[in-house]
């Protein structure tokens, strides 16, 4: 997949060219629709799926304390959009300067001047490879979100391209959208979020050195300390790991270590055991997949109240993966 971050490079594209547009973060089943069927498109006429996206969420510039937190990461959001098949993605860096741009001035900077014309007569651009722009209902772009995506159609007659209004996908009959997942997954509801984003919630990064606390507990860990804004509850988890192109299961702890004053972090850290699992992690990426929880984060009574839980917790989880038959 290619990345780029000029409108200059991707007016020299080779159409025809099938764009998404949207912000798509964690690229949930709303947003699947609008790239899947873009890629469809693309592929039924020999031409190129794209997506043009942001570098950060709008209000991270124009309204800071308004930005919501975000689900993945922009390299993330990156590898996530990859697997939908796309060709590439237009990343353009959101400034000041760029939310100021009446609507126009954006298309056109996309796609090149116009040889002449006007909604009402309209001339194909000489430079304009865009073939069709596919986006959700609510996709708003340049100043003061004037830019519709019906504006955006009127257009599409000046600068060669139709454009496609995919209908929202729906969940227990309300729209998807990366609000409502967020909401679930800080609430716990794992089941919810894995069902709107089409695939358990997960958080990838670099295992990094801990603070011995599993060592001296017995138990070999891989500790993250998440980047991303959005995580369940502090507690107990059922997880699937992937690295190296391998998928384990797993057991993982969410939390600030309650039971050690001295050893609690400032922020949560992600301990997670491999099931089975043998060798040193530290220094490679993982990504911990949340299946199901177990048991809220608490305070024990001694290291060895807590060992012998830890313990439970490895059978909980050895269990989920595993249940009895005719359970």
């Amino acid at each position: 997949m290619k990345i780029i971050t000029q409108p200059a490079q991707f007016r020299k594209i080779r159409g025809p060219v099938f764009l998404a547009a949207g912000f798509f973060d964690g690229v949930h089943r709303g947003h699947q629709l609008v790239l899947s069927s873009t890629v469809e498109r693309a592929r039924e006429v020999g031409g190129e799926a794209w997506v043009l996206t942001f570098d950060r969420h709008p209000l991270a510039v124009l309204a800071p304390s308004k930005c919501p937190p975000l689900l993945c990461t922009l390299e993330d959001r990156l590898r996530l959009l990859e697997r939908t098949g796309v060709d590439g993605v237009l990343v353009l860096e959101f400034t000041r300067q760029l939310a100021v741009q009446e609507p126009e001035t954006f298309i056109r900077w996309l796609c090149g001047k116009p040889r002449c014309g006007t909604r009402d007569a309209p001339r194909v651009s000489a430079m304009a490879k865009l073939s069709e722009i596919r986006c959700g209902a609510n996709w708003r772009f340049g100043r003061r979100a004037a830019g519709t995506p019906e504006w955006l159609a009127q257009y599409g007659h000046v600068y060669g391209f139709r454009v496609v209004i995919v209908p929202y996908a729906e969940y227990q009959g309300l729209e998807i959208s990366s609000t409502r997942i967020r909401y679930a997954v800080r609430e716990g509801r794992l089941d919810d979020a894995s069902a709107m984003l089409g695939r358990p919630y997960s958080v990838r990064d670099v295992v990094v050195r801990g603070r011995g606390m599993g060592q001296t507990l017995c138990v070999a860990t891989a500790n993250l300390q998440p980047r991303t804004d959005v995580l369940p509850p502090n507690g107990v988890y059922a997880v699937r790991v992937a690295v190296d192109g391998c998928a384990y299961n797993g057991v993982s702890n969410l939390g600030v270590h309650p039971t050690f004053i001295d050893a609690r972090p400032e922020h949560a850290v992600l301990e997670t055991h491999l099931l089975g699992f043998e060798g040193d992690l530290y220094g490679k990426t993982i990504e911990v997949f949340f299946l199901a929880r177990l048991r809220d984060e608490r305070v024990f009574d001694s290291a060895e109240a807590l060992m012998r839980q830890i313990d439970e917790d490895v059978c909980n989880a050895a269990r989920y993966f595993s249940p009895p038959q005719g359970a």
